[in-house]
């Protein structure tokens, strides 16, 4: 069963430049010998080659070995910020310096998000009992729950059953995003040596149409596009410690919540994220309407339990969960800059709510799963072979081993019953999202 550990305190300080890997090293130094030595025994005792290099699109050198490693990584869309990085005095005698050329505006990923973040939250601004009408459809993940004192939020699939205000900022989201993902499939595919240059190569040919958002109810596919209100500043955690069941996950959120696994904790992400964001002086994307979304341009992306079998395990799927941390402190003047707004008392009572959409691509059900064509010297002989299996089949199998975080409480009950017969059995059940 997935662990449920309380927060830890971040060792970074908010003065420190964002790296993953520094904060991974620091962690490693709290830990015993004991535990080093069993993880670099397990390590030694891997005879298959190492990864092909293949760079991640969007993700920093200091940040591409995490996903293979832990099975998350760190999305960092390029700077757009607006200030110019010279000023001339204007006591001088010098020539006034020519001004710098503007720089580009947001990645179109950004705006897609901020975009949708802003008509998910005119939506979860109505009424129940207009949002009603969007209601989960019994044998589907699609449309929307409520779980009261938890969250809130609306899972698509297709245009037809997506209310009007989201639809078109969702579908150029999910199309940007799914191009994304499928993109960075490829350089995954490359690196355990299948191929991935070309559509359909490799693990990029479990995509199929699931890049793009269909419009029609017969062009519904496994991938969704999820988007969660989580209410309250009360601290407690809101999604229980979980690993998504898909290919690729990308999460961006405006308030920080999403901790990862690294192994040995719960690393607070989000929280690096916005300490960077205070630190550079940035405010969101474009400043639009002082929305923090993506902590000035960072999301996280996740490794799904499909992507974990078709790779025979050399891209763990990625543990996480979703923590409310309390009321929000304001920060301190060590750490503003001069384009640093400070909220005061009241901004920060009034913002309630942590929104997060959550894109999860999954392999598309009707393609044909046979082990012999993924196996690579790098992935090694899978222990149970399959053959002419589908991966929507494979799919139910895997989700038949583990646990829902987004559902009722009386079911998530009944589920947790089931996790502890399984367990008593010796079955390995988990949580999923």
């Amino acid at each position: 069963m997935a662990v449920v550990i309380s927060p830890t305190p971040d060792p970074i300080t908010s003065s420190s430049p964002f790296s993953i890997s520094k904060f991974i090293a620091k962690l490693k130094l709290r830990r015993s010998s004991k535990q080093k030595d069993q993880i670099q025994d397990e390590i030694s005792h891997d005879p298959r080659p190492p990864l092909i290099p293949s760079p991640l699109p969007l993700v920093l050198p200091e940040h591409q070995h995490t996903l293979c490693q832990l099975g998350w990584t760190t999305l960092t869309f390029p700077s757009s910020s607006s200030h110019p990085s010279h000023h001339s005095s204007p006591t001088s005698n010098r020539e006034p310096e020519p001004e710098p050329e503007p720089e580009p505006g947001p990645h179109p990923l950004q705006s897609a998000y901020l975009t949708l973040f802003l008509a998910a939250q005119q939506f979860f601004d109505l009424e129940d009992e207009k949002k009603q009408q969007w209601k989960h459809r019994l044998g589907t993940e699609e449309g929307w729950t409520k779980i009261r004192g938890e969250k809130e939020f609306i899972t698509l699939r297709t245009l037809a059953y997506t209310p009007d205000i989201l639809k078109e900022p969702a579908k150029r989201y999910w199309d940007l995003m799914g191009s994304h993902l499928c993109s960075t499939l490829g350089r995954i595919s490359m690196s355990v040596g299948l191929p991935g240059e070309g559509e359909g190569d490799g693990l990029k040919g479990f995509v199929g149409p699931c890049n793009v958002m269909g419009e029609k109810e017969e062009d519904k596919t496994s991938t969704m596009l999820r988007i969660f209100r989580y209410e309250s500043w009360e601290r407690k955690i809101v999604a229980e410690a979980h690993a998504d069941l898909g290919l690729l996950s990308c999460v961006v959120g405006d308030v920080p919540g999403l901790e990862v696994w690294n192994g040995q904790q719960f690393v607070d992400i989000e929280r690096l994220y916005e300490r960077e964001r205070i630190r550079k002086g940035t405010n969101g994307v474009g400043g639009i309407n002082g929305d923090r979304a993506g902590f000035g341009g960072k999301a996280t992306l996740l490794s799904g339990r499909q992507l974990e079998r078709f790779s025979n395990f050399r891209y763990p799927a990625g543990g996480h969960r979703v923590v409310s941390y309390g009321l929000p402190s304001p920060p301190s003047s060590k750490s503003l800059s001069a384009h640093t707004p400070v909220p005061n008392e009241a901004e920060r009572k009034e913002k309630k709510y942590r929104h997060s959409i959550v894109f999860v691509l999954r392999a598309h059900e009707p393609t044909p799963v046979n082990s012999s064509t993924l196996e690579t010297e790098i992935t090694g002989k899978w222990a149970e072979p399959i053959r002419d299996v589908t991966a929507g089949e494979l799919y139910e199998r895997i989700r038949n081993q583990h646990f829902n975080v987004n559902i009722g409480h009386e079911e998530r009950e009944a589920q947790r019953r089931r996790v502890r017969e399984a367990k008593a059995n010796g079955k390995s059940v988990e949580g999923t999202g």
